[in-house]
């Protein structure tokens, strides 16, 4: 069987309503289930767990089955150095909180994350580091707190059994206009290589269905791959199976 996973990044108080819409817009496209990336503190912001509506949002979309994935705690890396300039400044803009943390600083911000989880009683099955970027040796660490699955940019791991499987998630970058063109013209071709394969990744950002060239190409590859008999899921149902 075939199955299409769509992720939404980057869920905190300032996101929820354009997060809302996209899952609306999903359900209408015949996309029941998501699994939402929450970032418990984005950018030393309102913490998600004090906003009543982002909880209430959060709650609700738990109890209808979507997966609820810690996204890194302030999704913003502090300081950095010449090795990771080019991650941290260019590929990234600053938000690549998990590239070089030491393994006691990463637990420890994962631990203070899972809190929401905790409090409110949500099942917590995955963990993602921001713009996946996280060292392989740290998968153990994931491993050793509990969590079932991670992914990268190129594959999606099941823990317990370190199982891998490769496929690159189609996603947009919308932070200049040259970005958004490269995009826009690069994820056709990348989902023209991921076509018949048994899993496909799409990654949507809170801004992407905000540009109307890229809603309309989000929309026609979801039902493009639905069309092609893919079973929408979420990560942790696929890393269950």
């Amino acid at each position: 069987m075939k199955h299409l996973v769509v992720s939404l990044h980057d869920f905190h108080p300032g996101s929820r309503e354009r997060i809302a819409r996209q899952v609306r817009e999903l359900q209408e496209l015949g996309v029941p289930h998501t699994s939402i990336l929450v970032v418990p503190q984005f950018h030393h912001g309102k913490a998600t767990a004090a906003d009543a509506a982002s909880v209430a949002f959060l709650e609700e979309r738990a109890a209808a089955g979507d997966d609820l994935v810690l996204h890194g705690f302030f999704h913003q890396q502090q300081g950095h150095d010449l090795d990771t300039l080019f991650w941290s400044a260019l590929y990234t803009a600053g938000e690549c909180e998990f590239l070089d943390l030491s393994e006691g600083e990463a637990g420890h911000r994962i631990e203070m994350g899972r809190k929401l989880w905790d409090d409110q009683g949500w099942p917590l099955h995955g963990f993602i580091a921001p713009a996946w970027l996280m060292p392989e040796k740290q998968d153990s660490l994931l491993r050793r707190l509990g969590f079932l699955y991670t992914t990268r940019l190129r594959y999606v791991k099941v823990l317990p059994k370190s199982t891998v499987t490769e496929s690159q998630s189609l996603c947009y970058s919308t932070r200049s206009h040259w970005r958004r063109a490269g995009s826009y013209y690069w994820n056709p071709i990348l989902f023209g290589r991921l076509r018949g394969k048994s899993l496909v990744r799409l990654s949507l950002h809170p801004d992407d269905l905000e540009f109307p060239e890229l809603r309309q190409q989000i929309r026609e590859i979801v039902e493009m791959t639905l069309a092609d008999g893919y079973q929408p899921i979420t990560y942790a149902a696929y890393a269950q199976m």
